[in-house]
C-alpha cells in the first residue's frame, strides 16, 4: 500500500438483517418461535481509495449508504465483506492511538456536553485525545476567531444558535490534529452566511494542515464549493469516482465560452484558427466586439487561460452547470449501466442477526 493512501475500500459491502413482524398475536407468537428475517443490502463491492490532503466529497440521495459508509471506514460497524482500512490498519480493529488520527462530525449528533460551555468540552476532549491544554486551547481560539464564535466560547452550548453549535463542533473536531475528518452534514439546517463561513474554514484548514477531509452533504454548494474530487453512492453502489472536471466532461462534454472585447483591440481574425486545435476548441460565432466558443470541458481552463494571451479581455463568461444538474444526469444516464442495489432478499430463520 502506497504511504500517501489513508483511507481504502475493496470490494466492501454491508448486509443488515432485520425480520418481518407478522401482525396480530398469532404473528407474535410465530416471531417468537421462528423468526423470517429480510436482509437490506447497504453498500455493494465499494472499491475506494483516498490520500492524503485530499477534500473528498461523498454525495448520493437519502438511503444511498453514504452515512454507512462513514462509519465502516471509521470502524463504528464492520463491514460484511470485502475490507477497508485507516492508515493502513484494518478500520474496525483500530487502537486508540490509532483512533486519536480521526475525527467524525455528524450533523444531528453532538459530541460536544449540552449543558457546559464550548471550551470546558475541548478541555475535556484534551483530556481524551491527549492534547496539551495550552496547545488546545491556542488552536480553539484561533479557529473560534475564524468561525466568529470567538464570543461564545463561554456560553453553554444548549444557549447558542443552530449555527454556532455547529462551528462548536467543527472546532471540536480539529482541536487535536486529526489526520482524517469526516464530515456528515454538517451544514444541515443552517443559515446561508454560516454555510459559507464554514466552507471556508473547511478549505483553508485543509490546506494549512494537509488533513485529508471526506464530507457529505445533500447540499450541492458545499460539495462544489469545497471538493475538488466526488463520489457518488446509488442504492449502496458507486457510480462515479472523479474529479468535477471528469463530470462535466462526461456528461456536458462541451462548455460554451463567451469573451467581449476592449474597444479597439485584436478581434478574431481566421489565421487564428490554429490557435483551436491544441485545445480541441472551435469558433461559433463572433463579431467586432465578441466571440464565443466551444471547448471540450477538460479543457475549459487552459483555454481560457490562453484566450487572455491573445485578446485584451473586457469580460468573460464560461457555461456553468449547476453540480445538481450533472448529478441527476449521473443517475438517469444509461451508459453507466448501474441497476441499483440487489433485491432484498428474505429468508425464515431463527439465527441470531448479523452484527
Amino acid at each position: 500500500m502506497e504511504a500517501d493512501v489513508v483511507l481504502e475500500a475493496e470490494k466492501l459491502g454491508k448486509v443488515f438483517r432485520t425480520y418481518r413482524r407478522k401482525p396480530g398475536f398469532r404473528g407474535m407468537l410465530a416471531n417468537f418461535f421462528r423468526r423470517e428475517y429480510l436482509e437490506i443490502r447497504a453498500l455493494v463491492d465499494i472499491d475506494l481509495t483516498i490520500r492524503r490532503g485530499e477534500f473528498v466529497g461523498l454525495i448520493g440521495s437519502n438511503g444511498a449508504g453514504k452515512t454507512t459508509l462513514v462509519k465502516l471506514l471509521t470502524g463504528i460497524v464492520a463491514g460484511s465483506s470485502g475490507r477497508s482500512t485507516v492508515l493502513g490498519v484494518p478500520s474496525f480493529h483500530l487502537t486508540d492511538g490509532q483512533k486519536r488520527k480521526l475525527a467524525l462530525v455528524m450533523g444531528q449528533r453532538s459530541q460536544l456536553w449540552w449543558d457546559l460551555p464550548a471550551l470546558d468540552s475541548f478541555h475535556l476532549l484534551a483530556e481524551i485525545y491527549e492534547v496539551h491544554p495550552a496547545r488546545m486551547l491556542a488552536r480553539a481560539r484561533s479557529f473560534a476567531e475564524r468561525l466568529e464564535v470567538a464570543d461564545r466560547l463561554d456560553v453553554q452550548l444548549r444557549h447558542l444558535s443552530l449555527g454556532q453549535r455547529m462551528k462548536m463542533e467543527i472546532i471540536g473536531a480539529f482541536v487535536h490534529e486529526p489526520e482524517i475528518v469526516f464530515l456528515d452534514e454538517p451544514t444541515i439546517g443552517l443559515d446561508l452566511v454560516s454555510r459559507e463561513t464554514i466552507r471556508q474554514f473547511l478549505i483553508e484548514t485543509n490546506r494549512r494542515e494537509g488533513a485529508t477531509v471526506v464530507l457529505t452533504s445533500h447540499d450541492m454548494e458545499d460539495i462544489e464549493s469545497t471538493c475538488r474530487r466526488l463520489v457518488i453512492l446509488d442504492a449502496g453502489r458507486m457510480l462515479f469516482d472523479g474529479d468535477l472536471v471528469e463530470l462535466q466532461q462526461r456528461i456536458v462534454g462541451e462548455r460554451a465560452i463567451e469573451l467581449h472585447l476592449e474597444p479597439g483591440s485584436r478581434a478574431w481574425t481566421p489565421d487564428l484558427a490554429a490557435e483551436l486545435a491544441p485545445f480541441g476548441a472551435r469558433l461559433v460565432r463572433h463579431g467586432p466586439l465578441s466571440i464565443v466558443f466551444s471547448v471540450p470541458a477538460s479543457s475549459a481552463q487552459r483555454f481560457v487561460q490562453h484566450l487572455f494571451d491573445l485578446f485584451q479581455v473586457r469580460d468573460l463568461s464560461v457555461e456553468r452547470v449547476p453540480l445538481e444538474d450533472l448529478v441527476r444526469d449521473v443517475f438517469r444516464a444509461r451508459s453507466l449501466d448501474v441497476r441499483g442495489a440487489a433485491p432484498v432478499a428474505s429468508v425464515a430463520s431463527g439465527a441470531t442477526p448479523n452484527p
